[in-house]
């Protein structure tokens, strides 16, 4: 981004800012943590190709875009299409264009959920407590622009003991403008979550931005399912930290399969001795579109263990990019850690980048990791016509073996079958390859 275009990005945000004005709800309090927010990153500005690990994003795309979030009174209350199967009222959150429609849901005793902006208007300094205020660093500047304008979003806690015995889904909706987003998740001591977040937003030339804490208390237990399913047009920078206390347990799964431009930042500390999180992920990538995770797994406790893979395909003019970081702190001991970058090119202009990185600052550790970027099996490939598939149904078929390796982990079977039919719906000779499947 030149210098020029990112003066005019900086002066489109700060005319946005001061516009809204008293609009943004909280009192004086929060006025002047949204200013400093604001006076931060106009001093800081945003990353790009310069800071390492942004330098694979497509900012041309970034910088045509608006990055300014509408303020708007009331979210639009409409039922997107392509939502998953086996919504339940009674256990599902829409967000439209990052503001909560509607009522939060009746769920079980234990389990709150309250819009944000009702947060700020209920208990202001509450909520200034509880959301924590993002560093100056380069990767944590979008969520400086979340800070900023916060306003709404979703406020979810788990009590303690509390054990949610069915997924709550949220939707994530919009028609193209520009959102910022804030949610906050705790789960309480010996808690057991459920979480789906499906992302639905339209298409436009605005830029939606998310900001998410998740924060697992002593043996809590979070499984979390993140699709990416936005319109060929949609574009979003999410940022996620999630902080894991004594023998916790936190799995993601990742599928990032819309979009024209998804930026995914995972920042995940393991605070607690003996706490364990898992990260399975799958990008697809084709057209003029591109997909971006850079993950930070911090190791701060001893006998900590986490897992990461990541499964990348990439077509047409289509752009993929993983950066794993893993880092090993100095009281770490007997922390073991491994990462699983592979990566499948099925044309020439296409292009995936990985980068792999290990920082260990302690003895006593296991940790691995190992990344791979090539093309189909021609063995495999072979094997497939020579009992009469079609060459373009065999590369499907292939294709979609190796999605399966991270889909096949989905538990839930509706939630599975879906995600299937996404990445089989990219696939050539899609309806052949449904025989199969």
């Amino acid at each position: 981004m030149s210098t020029a275009t990112a003066d005019t990005v900086l002066e489109r945000i700060a005319t946005a800012h001061a516009a809204a004005g008293q609009r943004l709800r909280g009192g004086a309090g929060w006025q002047r943590r949204r200013a400093d927010a604001l006076a931060r990153l106009l001093e800081r500005g945003l990353p790009d190709r310069r800071d390492e690990n942004w330098k694979y994003l497509d900012w041309p795309e970034i910088q045509r875009r608006n990055l300014a979030p509408d303020i708007v009174p009331a979210a639009r209350a409409f039922v997107p299409a392509g939502l998953l199967p086996g919504l339940a009222p009674g256990r599902t959150l829409l967000l439209a264009d990052g503001r909560l429609a509607g009522s939060p849901p009746d769920l079980p005793a234990g389990v709150e959920v309250e819009s944000l902006g009702a947060a700020l208007d209920r208990d202001p300094a509450l909520l200034a407590r509880a959301l924590r205020v993002p560093g100056d660093h380069p990767d944590e500047r979008f969520a400086l622009l979340a800070e900023a304008f916060t306003d709404d979003g979703v406020v979810i806690r788990v009590g303690d003991g509390v054990d949610l015995p069915e997924p709550l889904y949220v939707v994530h909706a919009g028609g193209g403008v520009a959102a910022s987003t804030r949610v906050l998740v705790e789960a309480g001591r010996g808690s057991r979550l459920h979480l789906v977040e499906h992302f639905l937003q339209g298409d436009g030339d605005s830029l939606s931005n998310l900001d998410l804490e998740l924060r697992l208390a002593d043996d809590a237990r979070v499984d979390h399912l993140r699709l990416h399913n936005q319109g060929p047009a949609a574009a979003q920078v999410e940022t996620l930290r999630v902080s894991q206390a004594r023998d916790s347990r936190y799995r993601q799964q990742l599928f990032l399969l819309g979009g024209r431009l998804v930026r995914s930042n995972l920042h995940l500390r393991l605070e607690g001795p003996a706490a364990e999180c898992t990260l399975h992920g799958l990008m697809m990538v084709d057209g003029m579109r591109q997909a971006d995770l850079y993950t930070v797994f911090e190791h701060v406790a001893g006998h900590t263990r986490s897992e990461e893979l990541v499964r990348a395909v990439a077509t047409d003019r289509g752009r993929g990019a993983f950066n794993g970081r893993i880092l090993v702190g100095p009281g770490a001991v007997k922390s073991d850690s491994s990462q699983s970058s592979r990566n499948l090119i099925l044309s020439p202009l296409a292009e995936i980048n990985a980068r792999p990185q290990l920082e260990i600052l302690t003895d006593d550790v296991k940790c691995s990791h190992g990344t791979t970027i090539g093309s189909l099996d021609a063995g495999q490939l072979f094997y497939l016509l020579s009992r009469g598939i079609d060459p373009e149904t065999a590369r499907g078929l292939l294709t979609f073996a190796f999605c399966e390796d991270v889909v096949s982990r989905v538990e839930t079977p509706a939630l599975r079958r879906h995600i299937e039919e996404l990445v089989v719906g990219r696939l050539p000779d899609r309806e052949i390859i449904r025989e199969f499947v």
